[in-house]
């Protein structure tokens, strides 16, 4: 391990350790911080690895060299025809429908369904090549989604913002932002756990990582808080991390060439383990042989 890196790895286990009451949610053994040797397509891959300590925490993580050839990311569109901004579709339908390599659930929404092809509108700004499916909500109405993750190919930024620039052509509202120049953002103090999707992203920019955490199963993954999300984010080597929408939301998928999309997560929609909840956007990432939409 590289020294940086165990030092993160210290560093987020003291931190957990610190804000916790009662059991400490680290027994010391450090986060695996292996880089992941599962390949999923030319410079991406996926690991699921555990959380140690008294709390369960069944994390899955997609790594993403931003070097890598080909490499686009896209956010869901929507119909621009429609009377509502989206219809609702799994995580899992979404990369099946438009070719991803890769996606995971999107920003904020509602109302909340269990079936997909419900009319959906985004909480705050979403840009889908280009075009604008939602408009940037005011400060007032934004919640917790002050925060913007941008592409533009892939070129990938996290800014604390209500909207993308104009220069990317795709993004989208989420929040909060978890770590900024490598400074966590959020009250460690806030132990409040559910399922959670992080985007981060290192600070030369040419690595990414997507990262979700189960949660609401206990004895399997208890979901983590804004903080615990963090650290896990430092730990891999994040300077900038944003959190997605969580909860029964939450889902990481990746097309397997055999199968089709896989979940790498557990979901739980509806509190059902292993169900997907249909969501109105989603984050793909793309190579240039496959179709993006």
């Amino acid at each position: 391990m590289k020294p940086i890196t165990r030092y993160l790895a210290l560093f987020a286990f003291v931190a957990l350790s610190a804000c916790a009451s009662g059991a400490p949610l680290s027994s010391g053994k450090p986060f695996d911080l292996t880089p992941p040797k599962n390949v999923v397509a030319d410079g991406i891959s996926y690991s699921q690895r555990a959380w140690p300590g008294a709390v369960p925490m069944q994390v899955a993580i997609i790594e993403i060299d931003l070097k890598t050839s080909g490499l686009s990311f896209a956010v869901s569109g929507g119909s621009a025809s429609d009377t509502s901004e989206y219809r609702s579709k799994t995580t899992s339908t979404y990369l099946r429908e438009s070719g991803a390599v890769v996606a995971i659930n999107g920003g904020y929404f509602g109302p909340v369904v269990a079936t997909e092809g419900v009319g959906q509108d985004a909480q705050g700004f979403a840009r889908s090549n280009g075009r604008v499916v939602s408009p940037a909500s005011s400060p007032e109405k934004a919640g917790v989604a002050k925060a913007v993750v941008c592409f533009d190919r892939k070129q990938v930024q996290i800014l604390a913002a209500l909207a993308c620039p104009e220069r990317f052509a795709n993004g989208l509202a989420a929040g909060p932002l978890l770590v900024q120049a490598g400074a966590l953002k959020v009250d460690p103090k806030n132990l409040t756990r559910h399922p959670r999707s992080a985007l981060g992203i290192n600070a030369t920019g040419d690595r990414l990582w997507l990262v979700t955490i189960d949660g609401r199963q206990t004895g399997y993954s208890e979901g983590a808080s804004f903080a615990e999300t963090a650290l896990i984010l430092q730990a891999l080597g994040a300077a900038d991390a944003i959190n997605l929408d969580g909860g029964g939301s939450t889902a990481l998928v990746y097309r397997d060439p055999v199968r089709g999309p896989r979940v790498l997560n557990r979901p739980i929609q509806g509190g059902i383990p292993g169900t997907e909840r249909p969501v109105a956007t989603h984050i793909g990432v793309f190579l240039k042989s496959r179709t993006k939409g």
